[in-house]
């Protein structure tokens, strides 16, 4: 019979049961259970609205979910997929569908993963160490070093993560591409930051801020199954030190790119929408959480 559709009714990883959730002006998101071992781990993929001259918007696509019928006809009214982007090494399992099934859209990926993914009939990819334009120390790769069919580099633009290394490989494990989305005051991450809800079920129940935020919007679950919580536990307490303390390669560029993110860049970040977990509004409790982090 007919495939009903990949999203769930209203569960941690999809808390509203949306096949698109709102979370900016032109910022929407598709919130999806998604299982590794049996454990549901959450994944979000991100649709902005791009800036349009005529009636219908152009649409980017990040770190794509599974591509159903019930998510097409939604994507469908709020314009045309053009762009669909791949992060990271991670984010992959679903960018052949994406692929196949919108043939005029440019695909883009982070640094290396066109010879990765051969198959796929790639645009580009984004330049190893690419940096905003206005990135404050001379790099030679810029905004201004990326070809053609790409989208505004100031309205979304890239920073690539290239400080880390598998110490079993001596490559990149994660190579992630952050976004930043000027318009909204959007930071999009996959894996150098994630979110997962506590125990409790309580959006961001961990997190403390003086501003006032709208995250009640997003309603509280009953029960995180045991396997998330236990996913939780893993990332937090053992992924992240080790992380940390061995996979950075350069501390002092790895400090740069946090001070950039958090506040001596010129993103103004109002929303961070992680693919796991939680999104978090509000200046000062994004500075906070950021900074803890990443510095």
């Amino acid at each position: 019979g007919e495939q009903t559709g990949s999203y769930s009714s209203s569960g941690w990883s999809n808390r509203l049961g949306t096949v698109l959730t709102p979370a900016a002006i032109g910022v929407y998101t598709a919130d999806r259970p998604f299982y590794w071992n049996r454990i549901d781990v959450g994944c979000r993929m991100t649709v902005i609205q791009l800036p349009s001259n005529g009636d219908e918007h152009d649409l980017w696509i990040h770190s794509p979910v599974y591509l159903d019928k019930s998510l097409r006809d939604a994507l469908r009214q709020l314009g045309t997929v053009k762009y669909i982007i791949s992060p990271n090494y991670e984010h992959l399992k679903y960018a052949p569908q994406w692929a196949e099934e919108f043939p005029e859209a440019y695909m883009w990926g982070c640094p290396g993963l066109t010879a990765r993914m051969p198959d796929i009939d790639w645009s580009g990819e984004m330049p190893n160490g690419i940096r905003p334009s206005s990135w404050n120390t001379n790099t030679e790769t810029t905004t201004n070093t990326v070809g053609k069919n790409c989208w505004d580099l100031e309205e979304i633009q890239p920073l690539h993560i290239n400080t880390e290394v598998n110490p079993f490989t001596g490559k990149p494990f994660f190579n992630e591409v952050i976004y930043y989305h000027q318009s909204s005051g959007t930071l999009l991450t996959t894996d150098l930051y994630w979110n997962y809800p506590q125990s409790d079920g309580i959006p961001n129940s961990h997190l403390e801020s003086t501003e006032l935020t709208s995250w009640e919007l997003a309603p509280s679950v009953d029960t995180i199954p045991l396997g998330s919580r236990a996913w939780k536990f893993g990332m937090d307490r053992i992924y992240s030190p080790f992380y940390n303390n061995f996979m950075v390669r350069n501390e002092s560029e790895n400090t740069q790119i946090g001070r950039f993110i958090i506040d001596q860049g010129s993103w103004d970040i109002k929303t961070v929408i992680p693919a796991h977990g939680d999104l978090i509004r509000g200046k000062e409790l994004i500075q906070t959480v950021l900074r803890k982090h990443l510095l």
